[in-house]
């Protein structure tokens, strides 16, 4: 019996591969994921191949979607085998040796940008930005505000300046260091929002992560090798009063399960608690508090719970 022929029956065979896989999240959407890998290798767009139709796909290219699809499956994430992602409206080129960006991660743009708001010219700043997609996003809506990324890993910052030289995006620094301490001195008390999704998975934990994040991203990427599981969102907390202008925002990307211990190191800080946010997808979660000058300081304590916009 032949194989899958046609662009309908290479999506379908694909589709079913995927969702077979025990290496992936179990929340992707399967068919779009097929639908990206072929399209990316007929060179068109996945819109052009999700209905499907009964054209003949040529041998050579069968075989280089059905490889891939393989390796998905596997475990190997979509943007690496594709070399891209589409993050906040911009195309963003991946490379293999960084934290691949992730599509939930627009949330905590979405947030940052609704905080400022009316800012002439905001000072951002997104630590542990690894490749750079908010701080990238961020920089590319606001071109008036002023945009720091920091990380250790030099190959994710070197994708991150990559791709600010080819979309053109001129109002965006990335500084290699260890959070706060890679930015310049001057930017004390000056930051108006601190973004950051920081390693935060527990150690013992990561073995039970899918195929797709354990293999492919660098541990350190994933969680704090310290020692002290929560050393990096501790510190990411509570050495941003430093920075941010009073009524500045601290604004951190979490998975649901964290957000109670996120928010206690919020308070502890003398931060404002203002809660977790999602959206209607739920796949992440955003921390948010505000600095407020210290006579407001303790006044009121908002977001109890988490809440979808």
């Amino acid at each position: 019996m032949p194989g899958p022929r046609t662009i309908a029956e290479l999506l379908d065979a694909g589709t079913r591969v995927l969702a077979d896989s025990s290496h992936i999240f179990e929340d992707h959407d399967n068919r779009y994921e097929a639908a990206e890998l072929l399209a990316h290798v007929l060179g068109v767009e996945p819109e052009d191949v999700l209905e499907g139709d009964d054209e003949i796909v040529e041998p050579r290219r069968r075989e280089r979607y059905l490889a891939l699809v393989a390796r998905r499956a596997a475990g190997e994430p979509l943007p690496m085998l594709t070399g891209h992602i589409v993050f906040y409206g911009l195309d963003l080129a991946v490379r293999y040796g960084s934290f691949v960006p992730r599509p939930s991660s627009e949330l905590t743009v979405a947030r940052a940008l609704r905080k400022l708001y009316r800012r002439a010219e905001p000072v951002v700043v997104d630590v542990c930005t690894g490749s750079g997609p908010i701080a990238l996003a961020i920089a590319a809506e606001l071109p008036t505000a002023q945009v720091w990324g920091t990380d250790i890993d030099a190959a994710g910052l070197a994708q991150a300046r990559r791709n600010a030289r080819t979309l053109g995006i001129a109002n965006v620094a990335f500084r290699r260091g260890d959070m706060y301490r890679a930015l310049p001195a001057r930017l004390r008390g000056m930051v108006d929002v601190i973004t950051g999704h920081v390693p935060y998975v527990p150690p013992d934990e990561v073995d039970d992560l899918p195929t797709e994040v354990k293999a492919f991203e660098p541990l350190y990427t994933l969680a704090d090798g310290s020692g002290d599981p929560w050393g990096l969102m501790r510190r990411a907390v509570s050495e941003a009063p430093g920075w941010l202008r009073p009524g500045g925002w601290l604004l951190l990307e979490v998975s649901e399960d964290v957000v109670p211990t996120v928010r206690r190191f919020v308070r502890r800080a003398g931060l404002e608690d203002h809660g977790a946010h999602t959206d209607a997808d739920a796949l992440s979660y955003v921390v948010e508090a505000r600095h407020l000058p210290r006579r407001r300081r303790g006044a009121r304590r908002t977001g109890r719970g988490a809440t979808a916009v």
